[in-house]
């Protein structure tokens, strides 16, 4: 995981600059984002890899008409360099220089149970205090958690799981 996160971050990082650079954020943010959801579908996957397909027949299908030809080279770029399983890493990197440059940050939170909305909205305040930035909260509900949640805010972890409540006392005892 962490080699693709590494191999997608200069493409990522590039096509951000660039996009910036041409007042284009939004318009690439969206396109990544339905390339990424292609890349993740089986069966254009798979078109990827096909011999038969050409890489103009890639670029069209991945790019799309309506598109700027800088996009489309990036695009044509990634399938030069046999890149195109990256594109979902290089549409979350994307958004993550998007949120560093605009103040922004998506928070994922994996609950054991849903939040209610006065749950949402007190955790929303609190990590924007903490964080300085505007939250937006991305919650799934995970019920092998048992209960608690666990939250990921960048590099920032919190763990308010039952699960890692457990392994801090058995650490703090034995240790």
């Amino acid at each position: 995981m962490s080699e693709l996160i590494t191999l997608a971050r200069p493409y990522a990082k590039a096509a951000y600059e660039f996009a910036k650079s041409v007042d284009k954020i939004a318009e690439w943010q969206n396109q990544l984002a339905i390339a990424a959801g292609m890349a993740e579908h089986e069966t254009v996957a798979d078109i990827f890899s096909d011999p038969n397909v050409t890489d103009d027949q890639l670029v069209a299908l991945i790019a799309g008409d309506g598109t700027d030809n800088h996009y489309r080279n990036l695009i044509k770029l990634m399938i030069e360099n046999n890149r195109l399983a990256l594109l979902p890493e290089v549409a979350q990197q994307y958004q993550h220089y998007y949120e560093q440059d605009s103040g922004a940050q998506t928070v994922d939170v994996y609950s054991a149970a849903p939040l209610s909305d006065d749950q949402q909205q007190r955790l929303t305040e609190a990590l924007s205090r903490r964080i300085g930035k505007d939250i937006t909260l991305h919650i799934e509900v995970d019920e092998s958690l048992l209960g608690g949640a666990k939250i990921y805010c960048g590099d920032l972890v919190i763990d308010g799981t039952l699960g890692g409540k457990v392994e801090r006392l058995k650490t703090e005892l034995f240790n």
